[in-house]
């Protein structure tokens, strides 16, 4: 079959898959999730007042993701269910820009398809789609904008590279680290066109003016008093980390750096289930030998430091929680604990695999720039995506999993990057993965979907129910929700009041948004001391098939 008639084929699969997905988890529902209370309020201010005002809750520029979802609020007016299927848009954007950037690489169909699927299935990603956060658009803006970019260097295209620019500059308006793609595009450029005068120019100059963009973002936020309070909040983070020492500065980034790749590896476990065997094939016994050899003795370092810090997946807060996704929102949760040996066969799973990624990754750098022939044109190729890779980890890693630190989520922006590197260790890989690996591939991507669409059915039909409750609560009784303890996205909402500047410090805003001590009604997964209950709400739950409720409970 002619290649393009395969690739729309795997694109519409993708769709449908996508479709499906949805379908089954229902994303319907007028309510927040997560921080993305504080999102839909400046769409919200947006879309009936005009104005364009940030939430003091966010440290990220937000203004293209703002525009984006108010678009989708433009027909019927502003609601969470419209937010949300903005997000979905763009997170079906990002799978199959990510088929894209696979297929650019000169990856078969066939693998390219279960590369985008990784992504599809993978739990943190699904579960964002389902919700106005910040960063499944920003990884649809940043997918998008490697695809162009990649092909108009590879094809030497002026209107994909200035497409793919113009899409870099939404990726910064939504976060600032999409100030790293202009920087490695220019990285790239060197690296193919050799460095003179003219290429330093012609290659970071949409650096400069992404940073003029970011610049000037800033001074008109300021000039309209609209600098949220917890605006760069990362920045000020990696400074009071780099503060405490340099062995401190370093312990954050080995230990934060160890957990990203243990949560990368497991994730992309699929694709290193077909790609590493058929690399293993090809290798003299020596070579062989060395390989196997390495790779035991990374997890013989690895997997003591984990287990030193105390620590099996899951590793970081806030997405991926036990046996289920988060976050609950209230102060307990009705998911179930996995047994201890299930998260040390994750957890082993991930630390084999990351040790691979880091063979990939070495073995990528070697090849592309110690070999000759076909390897020499894709030098450009490694720079961009290796050095993308390291622009955007060090920073996160530098944060340490302090309180404005790192979380689970912001690792997706890496997951096709990291599947480019793993493709790219070898050329002719590729079109070499054997029928019998690529099924078990198949079977674990599934059991991987089936894990995530379980635990994003489970997440909004808890929180579905538990919007009911409150709705009744404040609708039917008449009580105001200053007397409701409804749990973190219902206190942002209700109770937080943009520019009141609840404390300076992001804990403390936190703690108050967890709990409401004048509250005399509270809703809660399981029964609390000194309060009764007064009502249930009854849900389903696919992870652990059954039923589990909300509770209205009264103060004693």
């Amino acid at each position: 079959m002619n290649p393009r008639r395969i690739d729309i084929l795997n694109i519409l699969a993708i769709v449908l898959v996508w479709i499906l997905m949805e379908l089954l988890v229902n994303p319907f529902g007028d309510f927040p999730l997560n921080d993305d209370w504080a999102y839909g309020r400046s769409v919200q201010i947006l879309i009936e007042k005009g104005d364009f005002r940030l939430p003091d809750w966010t440290a990220a520029n937000l203004f293209s993701q703002i525009l984006w979802g108010a678009l989708f609020c433009l027909p019927f007016g502003f609601s969470f269910t419209a937010l949300r299927f903005s997000t979905l848009t763009l997170g079906l954007a990002g799978v199959i820009a990510t088929y894209g950037l696979l297929r650019e690489v000169e990856t078969s169909p066939k693998l390219s398809l279960l590369g985008s699927l990784v992504l599809a299935f993978n739990p943190i990603y699904f579960e964002l789609s389902n919700t106005f956060m910040n960063d499944v658009p920003f990884f649809a803006f940043t997918s998008l904008s490697f695809y162009f970019l990649l092909r108009g260097l590879k094809y030497g295209s002026v209107l994909e590279v200035t497409i793919g620019m113009l899409i870099t500059y939404l990726a910064i308006l939504a976060r600032q680290a999409g100030l790293v793609i202009p920087v490695a595009f220019g990285c790239a450029y060197l690296t193919k066109n050799g460095i003179r005068k003219s290429t330093l120019l012609k290659g970071f100059w949409p650096a400069a003016l992404a940073i003029l963009i970011q610049i000037s973002y800033q001074k008109w936020l300021q000039a309209t008093a609209n600098v949220p309070h917890a605006y760069g909040d990362q920045i000020r983070t990696i400074f009071q980390e780099a503060s405490l020492g340099i062995a401190h500065f370093i312990g954050n980034f080995f230990q934060v750096g160890l957990i990203a790749l243990v949560y990368l590896g497991l994730f992309l476990f699929p694709v290193l289930v077909v790609i590493v065997p058929t690399k293993l094939n090809q290798l003299p016994p020596k070579q062989k030998t060395r390989f196997l050899l390495r790779t035991f003795m990374l997890c013989v370092v690895l997997l003591p430091i984990l287990f030193w810090i105390h620590r099996l997946m899951p590793l970081a807060g806030n997405v991926l929680v036990d046996f289920g996704l988060g976050p609950a929102g209230l102060s307990n949760s009705f998911q179930p604990n996995a047994p201890p040996i299930f998260w040390v066969l994750v957890t082993s799973i991930g630390v084999v695999s990351a040790a691979l990624i880091l063979q990939c990754l070495l073995s990528a750098i070697l090849e592309g720039f110690t070999r000759q022939s076909d390897f020499q044109e894709r030098k450009w190729v490694i720079t961009f995506v290796v050095s993308s890779i390291i622009l955007y980890s060090v920073p996160m890693t530098a944060m340490g999993r302090t309180w404005r630190g790192f979380y689970d989520r912001y690792l997706i922006v890496l997951l096709p990057l990291v599947t480019m590197v793993i493709l790219l260790s070898k050329r002719n890989l590729v079109n070499q993965n054997g029928a019998s690996r690529m099924t078990s591939a198949v079977i674990i991507v599934l059991l991987y979907g089936g894990f995530t669409v379980g635990a994003t059915h489970d997440y909004l039909s808890a929180n579905r129910a538990r919007w009911m409750a409150l709705h009744e609560l404040m609708d039917r009784e008449q009580i105001t929700p200053q007397r409701i303890q409804g749990g973190f996205e219902f206190n942002g909402w209700y109770l937080y009041k943009e520019g009141t500047r609840i404390s300076a410090d992001k804990r403390a805003n936190f703690s108050i948004l967890r709990r409401n001590d004048n509250a005399d009604y509270l809703i809660s997964f399981r029964p609390i001391n000194n309060y009764r209950e007064i009502k249930r709400y009854p849900f389903s739950t696919w992870l652990a098939p059954g039923q589990s409720n909300i509770l209205v409970l009264k103060k004693l």
